[in-house]
């Protein structure tokens, strides 16, 4: 029988990882304008793109609504599940926003 992580330690992680990783988010899109505007970089995502064109403000909803949207879906499935699985998803995610992050910062 495997050991559960106690209640509150696996909710704080959960909770950690979801905060963290919308932060990481925002400051992925202000980076992303940023390069946009100076012409470092160009935006190959084709929705992030649409946004975009629609307006930078648009474009910083639109990613905060999709990444807080699908990270509050993701919590809430790990905390009524208690299942390691979705820490680790959120884990997975939140190093690929820091990758995303470490991208923007080596290519300034």
């Amino acid at each position: 029988m495997k050991a559960k992580l106690p209640p509150t330690y696996y909710c704080a992680l959960i909770a950690i990882l979801y905060v963290l990783t919308f932060a990481l988010s925002h400051l992925d899109g202000y980076l992303t304008l940023f390069c946009l505007e100076t012409g470092f970089c160009e935006e190959r995502n084709p929705f992030m793109r649409w946004a975009i064109r629609i307006s930078p403000r648009f474009f910083l909803f639109f990613k905060s609504f999709l990444v807080g949207g699908f990270g509050a879906i993701l919590m809430f499935v790990g905390l009524r599940s208690g299942k390691k699985s979705i820490l680790f998803f959120f884990g997975l995610l939140f190093l690929c926003y820091l990758w995303v992050i470490h991208y923007h910062f080596t290519n300034l």
